[in-house]
């Protein structure tokens, strides 16, 4: 239930809104997203550490206006739930305190804000409007620089984190495209799996799309992907020719 003092705050307070800014490439960025970038008095982006740089706010710094105000929100990269609560806490209140006499807060997502981004869990504390501009997402992103179909026909689309095992082996039992993202967090048993069912001939990547380090890996194998940094996508094709539930078990 919504309290008399929460309603009459979130009257006064501006906008929030989620900006996709795209896997890292300025050029695809929406124009919806640099509009907004640019009217929003508050630019708000994540960063992993206090100091620390951001992808995310490098992607739009030729779109900045100097009179915009830079507000970095620490989201740390740990499974400690406490401490991520916390971080999640303090950032949702900057960005009320920013947008507490009107203003609008923009809020930098790479990728899309509604696709495995910080954004809800502002969104979920924020009392006020709303507002979201989708971006391109890693996944489609990945496909575009491979030139390659993520998928066709009837062929169903996957996406999990490298952390799920039990997601992983479901996708591949679809027999479709898998995306995995955050591969670096693929544990031993994922790997012997992907080992098992042959998926590296398969398989491709990309690193640090639309950035100066952008890179392609057309042959993959396991070694290749054990080294796989933060900022990387790897895509499992799907298996044309075998039946894809075999050795899943």
């Amino acid at each position: 239930m919504t309290t008399n003092h929460t309603r009459s705050r979130s009257q006064r307070l501006g906008t929030l809104f989620g900006v996709g800014v795209g896997p890292g490439d300025p050029g695809l960025l929406t124009v919806r997203a640099i509009e907004i970038i640019q009217q929003a008095p508050t630019v708000a982006y994540p960063v992993h550490k206090r100091g620390a740089g951001s992808r995310a706010l490098e992607t739009v710094k030729s779109y900045l206006l100097e009179k915009t105000r830079l507000l970095p929100l620490l989201m740390p990269m740990t499974r400690d739930q406490t401490r991520l609560e916390q971080a999640h806490v303090e950032a949702a209140q900057a960005i009320v305190k920013a947008a507490s006499a009107g203003d609008d807060v923009a809020y930098l997502s790479l990728g899309d804000p509604l696709f495995y981004s910080t954004f809800g869990y502002l969104a979920q504390r924020f009392p006020g409007s709303i507002e979201v501009v989708s971006g391109v997402t890693a996944a489609s992103a990945t496909a575009a620089a491979l030139g390659l179909p993520m998928a066709d026909g009837d062929t169903p689309t996957v996406v999990v984190s490298g952390n799920a095992h039990e997601a992983l082996a479901a996708a591949l039992r679809l027999g479709g495209s898998v995306i995995v993202i955050k591969p670096r967090s693929l544990a031993p048993e994922s790997l012997d799996l992907l080992d098992r069912v042959g998926a590296w001939k398969r398989a491709r990547a990309a690193i640090e799309l639309g950035g100066s380090g952008e890179r392609l890996i057309h042959d993959l194998d396991r070694a290749a992907a054990e080294s796989l940094p933060y900022f990387a996508v790897l895509w499992i094709q799907p298996e044309r020719t075998s039946n894809p539930g075999e050795e899943l078990g």
